[in-house]
């Protein structure tokens, strides 16, 4: 959570409305400036099962993920993004399918992804430019959950091709999910995670919807404004996906990589491409500026 007042009550909502209700929910305020601490202190005066921790510097997004999953003490486990909404069975349906199959290590439904009415302060070129970078994100990167199984080199090509990275926000095994988490941060870290928890087991997915993801988060914010805040130096802005390249051509090793190099140089064409959008909405606002 980071100044998610917008999104926070609609969220906190729909985890305590689940049908299975002996969970522990653990928030960490990643230095909100908003109304997020107010809102979260009344919420957890009036459910025990609400762990409110606010952190007293904003480290990062990536570094917020990992802590609260390291706090946590149960053996299943949920990133619960702050604009994301669940469904009163999420739990109850996805833990059912981990206890009664060892060899899944995570489990999710059907995704379906929301947005909000455009903000009637948003010029027309942000607009224009954000529906494009839609299109454009929609034509090129799966938007959907798959159930993944088989070798791990099958998991890992049938990730690439077909299955969303949103997988990473199923239901998992605490213990296989710490196993994968990566410390160091670049842009795609959920890439590396799902890597990972593909190592440890397969992913089922459920055939009803059990998620709304918000469209316009992070991903949407444009690659430029998401490299300076995921990658180190100009490289890491020119090539967004550089880094995150290079960590799966370490880790998957080289003979893996390369049997999915058309993945990555897609990848990286992609985020040229988005970087090129970039610049010239930038370039496009100073001129409507003169």
């Amino acid at each position: 959570m980071y100044n998610g007042e917008k999104f926070l009550r609609r969220r906190i909502d729909s985890i305590l409305s689940q049908t299975f209700k002996n969970f522990e929910f653990i928030i960490s305020d990643n230095a909100s400036s908003d109304l997020t601490q107010a809102i979260c202190d009344e919420y957890a005066k009036k459910d025990s099962r609400i762990r409110y921790i606010r952190q007293e510097k904003n480290n990062g997004p990536n570094w917020n993920f990992n802590f609260v999953l390291r706090e946590a003490r149960s053996e299943y486990f949920a990133w619960a993004a702050a604009d994301d909404v669940i469904l009163p069975q999420f739990l109850e349906k996805n833990l059912k399918v981990l206890e009664s199959n060892k060899d899944m290590v995570c489990s999710i439904g059907k995704v379906k992804l929301y947005d909000l009415p455009p903000d009637p302060n948003s010029s027309s070129i942000d607009i224009a430019f954000d529906n494009f970078r839609k299109k454009l994100l929609a034509t090129f990167r799966p938007s959907a959950a798959h159930v993944i199984t088989g070798s791990y080199e099958q998991k890992v090509r049938f990730l690439f091709k077909k299955s969303a990275y949103q997988v990473m926000y199923g239901l998992c095994r605490t213990d296989k999910l710490l196993k994968s988490i990566v410390d160091k941060s670049y842009v795609g870290p959920d890439i590396a995670i799902v890597l990972n928890l593909l190592k440890y087991g397969d992913i089922q997915m459920l055939d009803e919807i059990l998620l709304h993801r918000f469209e316009s988060g992070l991903s949407t914010k444009g690659i430029i404004s998401i490299a300076r805040q995921f990658n180190k130096g100009l490289i890491g802005i020119l090539f967004p996906h550089l880094p995150i390249t290079l960590w799966c051509a370490k880790h998957l090793g080289m003979k893996l990589f390369l049997k999915n190099i058309d993945h990555f140089l897609e990848l990286n064409a992609g985020s040229e491409l988005l970087l090129i959008i970039d610049l010239v909405r930038i370039l496009v606002h100073k001129i409507s500026r003169k």
